[in-house]
């Protein structure tokens, strides 16, 4: 050995002594560079040493990184598209009296069922009513009078205008009558279809503002979970696609496909809805209970999965991790000791700690292999580690 790094030594010295610097300062760099490769030179050869001690030599002391090791295995991988979501009846309306006024009778009580149509509030709107009969009466005589002018038109009796001037008070005092019957039916509130009154705000003597709410009615006949998800999904996402549902707050879950997706982008938050129909057997849907859905996106049968905390990253964002192999044979090697090979990976898809991987290289990484998982970040490509057993 002390032959060899001698011969180096010489052998770069005298290649420093055969060039012909043309001045001091060229003749040191020259120098430097000479005992830069023998410094290198007697540097491997140090490591040559120092790895044949390590493997063969019993009394030396070997500091191993201690890592875990995970069987890769070919298996199914699904990933899933996680978003909050709420439930959204279709009929459900909180209903207003829109011209306003004094609330006069409140006809319904919390948990009534109720037709569409039905008085639920009604106003007082005595004016109205008075307005009413006197357009009735208006009517009425309208009605007399076309009704004769009709009977002489028919016997050619009086003039063609008369008859037509009969006519058009006739339906101008009807208009003027369905007009204040519609009034007084818009000043009450009423059920806008069938379903349960859940709650009555309004209160007899009150007086109610046309944007004060009276009544809430809900039909829980037909109800949808709905969400919002980030425009980045626009291409993940299609309409069939298999969904988890899941109400944390009352530990309930179902499971349906996704019935709709947007067609519109809100420009103020960048999300398109999806929603999908819940199962009509279902009795604890409420409008506005929170969910937790859980959209399919993508699917493999034979995917290679690894924790997530297996794959590194290097300076460059290139995804790798390590293969354990056989540790060099020696006298000084333990059974559980291993060597750890960099691979470089595409990280295909994660989902809750997994990630889906393929190698960049085909065939470098395969089922079976042995993939370091706890103690990653303390090894180097081609190190030997020790795997713990547990």
């Amino acid at each position: 050995m002390k032959q060899t790094i001698l011969l180096t030594t010489l052998v770069a010295l005298l290649a420093s002594c055969g060039s012909k610097p043309t001045s001091s300062v060229e003749q040191k760099r020259a120098e430097r560079d000479s005992l830069k490769t023998v410094y290198e030179n007697i540097g491997k050869q140090i490591k040559g040493v120092e790895d044949w001690l390590t493997l063969n030599d019993s009394t030396a002391n070997r500091s191993l990184p201690l890592v875990t090791a995970n069987t890769l295995q070919v298996g199914p991988f699904t990933h899933y598209i996680d978003e909050h979501g709420v439930v959204k009846a279709d009929q459900s309306a909180a209903l207003f009296s829109l011209s306003g006024g004094r609330v006069a009778s409140i006809r319904v009580k919390a948990g009534d069922k109720v037709s569409e149509g039905q008085i639920l509030v009604t106003m007082d709107n005595d004016v109205v009513e008075k307005q009413i009969a006197q357009a009735q009466a208006g009517s009425d005589l309208a009605h007399t009078a076309y009704d004769r002018q009709k009977r002489l038109w028919d016997q050619k009796i009086g003039s063609e205008m008369q008859f037509l001037q009969a006519k058009t008070q006739k339906e101008q005092a009807d208009a003027s009558l369905a007009t204040l019957k519609e009034q007084q039916r818009l000043s009450n509130v009423t059920a806008p279809f069938d379903g349960v009154v859940d709650e009555v705000m309004a209160r007899v003597g009150d007086m109610a503002a046309p944007n004060q709410p009276m009544a809430r009615v809900v039909n829980l006949s037909g109800v949808q979970i709905e969400a919002d998800l980030s425009e980045v999904y626009l291409k993940k996402v299609k309409a069939g696609a298999p969904t988890t549902v899941v109400f944390p707050s009352i530990g309930e879950t179902f499971t349906a496909p996704l019935t709709h997706v947007g067609e519109y982008i809100d420009p103020a938050n960048r999300t398109f809805k999806v929603n999908l129909r819940a199962p009509k057997s279902e009795d604890y849907m409420r409008p506005n209970l929170l969910a937790d859905i859980s959209i399919q996106d993508s699917h493999s049968d034979s995917a290679l999965v690894v924790p997530s905390q297996t794959v590194l990253e290097d300076v460059n964002g290139k995804s790798y991790l390590f293969v354990l192999g056989p540790a060099p044979q020696g006298a000084n090697v333990k059974a559980n000791e291993a060597v750890a090979h960099k691979v470089f990976v595409d990280r295909l898809n994660e989902y809750h700690g997994n990630t889906q991987v393929s190698s960049v290289k085909p065939g470098e990484l395969k089922s079976g292999d042995r993939v370091v998982n706890e103690g990653s970040a303390n090894v180097s490509d081609g190190q030997t580690v020790r795997v713990d057993s547990k």
